[in-house]
């Protein structure tokens, strides 16, 4: 994986690329205030055709433009405002995609290597402490190519790699060049997070079958030192380990690269008296979603590749953690990698399947597939919180699952991801720690909150079962549609007695994150898929990070 340089420049380094005609083809103006860009021409004469362009057209102000002009190298000047800041819906992401917008203006005029200059950053003004960190993400994701189009290039032997080659990036009147320093080393390590995300997300259903899904990861950590990599793909194993995710895989067994896999990915504080935390990740990785024997017809299983998002950000957190490698915290991630194929040996509504937990599960939709393939896995976290409580351990655990899980978060939240945290999480703020570190930057998430209600939707009504797995309509139809699958795989992994206990030793914290809404973004182009948005890598990697 390659990614652009970048670079700092100082006052001095701006001026004399704009003037000397440099190896940047092109210059990027970020601003919010027009006023603040022709108060600086003096200082900056390359700036003039900036004023010139807003005097002839006020719109400037407002819209991404591309100037042409002799003043600078490559004659191309790319202004791009912010627009308003602080209005009452403002947040971060109107920095990230004035950045972003500025890098694709530069990309489509063929510039490889680009400028930026932040006139006005907004210091000081709240909920935009990370607008560097943010911006430069918004520029990086305008760089990216993603895996399947640079596997094009090199098939047809085009131009292999990035967008840009270099960004270089001067922010007037910067307090501390060292602090910036520092902040490039965050983005880099958040943006090789992201990219592994987005090389998987993106591959097509047998671009990344589970076992190539597993193959990609294993070549993306090979020469990391710091994470412990294993796969388990024995279905024998997993028949026995995680017979739920089993019951899902079934159908697919018979197609070799379409057979589930369990890869497991372990990082660990490198002084252990430092530690405080530690973090499980359950990733839902289904490489294609037919709906199973209950399939989803009228075009919905339309885009069903990308259900594999929530392993493939976790894949990509990790990278992130690894890069960072905090003495703070341990962290773990279990990513089940499955196909939901439909065939005679499909799994059915209707039939009782015992989880790792030892629970009674009654299938009620095989399009319901998500919270099967996780629920094991999740026990199996709880085993080890358990077992690690036993020998003294005195850290606090935090377990989650991720997952493009329902459509009714869409319905519910737009391209928001949510929160649903059980008891315990929300008394450890861990649920309000996501969410503000989503704000920060620039990854939002709505919080939602867990009622009797959800229990009582997935509560056994017969002495046949111990817990429903789903009704038989859509999400999107069924209120509090994302909501109760959180309730079931509590209840399903034996979580419930740690939800509820008294003794706060003896609870656990657990948040679930459906992501169907925020792993992608809103709109598409005709016909295509939409946009992937690399998110939640950045507010996981913030929560667990403390960035």
């Amino acid at each position: 994986m390659t990614l652009p340089v970048l670079r700092l420049l100082n006052p001095s380094a701006i001026a004399a690329d704009a003037a000397a005609k440099s190896s940047y083809t092109a210059f990027a103006v970020i601003f919010t205030d027009v006023a603040n860009v022709t108060a600086l021409v003096d200082q900056h004469p390359f700036l003039a055709p900036a004023v010139q362009a807003h005097n002839a057209d006020p719109t400037v102000a407002s819209e991404p433009r591309l100037v042409p002009s002799t003043n600078v190298a490559g004659g191309k000047l790319v202004l791009s405002p912010t627009g308003s800041l602080d209005d009452d819906t403002d947040d971060i992401r109107k920095y990230y995609n004035a950045c972003r917008a500025a890098a694709q203006l530069a990309t489509k005029a063929g510039a490889r290597s680009v400028a930026f200059m932040f006139v006005d950053p907004p210091h000081g003004l709240a909920g935009y402490e990370q607008w560097f960190e943010v911006g430069v993400l918004g520029i990086l994701a305008a760089s990216y190519v993603t895996l399947v189009v640079r596997e094009h290039q090199e098939k047809t032997g085009s131009l292999v790699g990035d967008n840009f080659q270099e960004v270089g990036l001067y922010v007037h009147d910067a307090c501390d060049n060292s602090l910036l320093e520092k902040s490039l080393q965050t983005i880099l390590a958040i943006e090789k997070g992201r990219r592994i995300h987005l090389d998987m997300g993106y591959g097509g259903p047998e671009r990344m079958t589970p076992q190539r899904c597993a193959q990609y990861i294993q070549g993306a950590f090979a020469n990391v030192n710091n994470i412990k990599m294993t796969v388990i793909d024995d279905t024998e194993v997993i028949h026995r380990e995680y017979p739920l995710m089993h019951a899902v895989a079934r159908c697919s067994i018979a197609v070799p690269r379409h057979r589930p896999c369990v890869v497991r990915l372990e990082y660990r504080s490198p002084d252990p008296s430092q530690l405080k935390e530690h973090f499980y990740l359950v990733g839902k990785g289904v490489t294609f979603d037919t709906g199973g024997a209950d399939v989803k017809a009228n075009g919905v299983m339309r885009g069903m590749s990308r259900d594999k998002l929530g392993a493939t950000s976790v894949a990509g957190l990790m990278m992130t953690v690894a890069s960072m490698a905090p003495t703070h915290c341990n962290v773990t991630a279990e990513l089940a990698f499955v196909r939901n194929s439909i065939g005679a040996d499909s799994y059915l509504c209707d039939e009782v399947i015992y989880s790792r937990a030892g629970k009674r599960v009654l299938v009620g939709n095989t399009d319901a597939e998500g919270r099967l393939i996780m629920t094991d896995l999740l026990c199996q976290c709880r085993e080890q919180v358990i077992a690690q409580r036993a020998r003294g351990s005195q850290l606090q655990y935090h377990l989650s699952t991720v997952a493009t899980l329902t459509g009714h978060v869409i319905r519910a939240y737009g391209h928001y991801g949510a929160i649903v945290p059980n008891g315990p999480a929300t008394k450890s703020h861990l649920a309000q720690r996501i969410h503000d570190a989503g704000r920060r930057w620039g990854d939002p998430f709505e919080i939602s909150t867990m009622r009797s209600e959800d229990y009582a939707m997935v509560a056994p009504g017969s002495d046949r079962e111990d817990a429903c797995q789903s009704n038989d309509l859509a999400s999107s139809a069924t209120p509090r549609g994302h909501m109760f699958p959180a309730a079931f795989l509590i209840v399903s992994s034996g979580l419930k007695a740690h939800s509820n206990a008294a003794a706060p030793q003896d609870q656990i914290n657990y948040t679930h994150l459906d992501i169907a809404g925020s792993a992608e973004e809103a709109g598409a182009q005709g016909f295509s898929l939409p946009s992937l948005s690399g998110n939640p890598v950045p507010s996981l990697a913030a929560t667990i990070l403390n960035l």
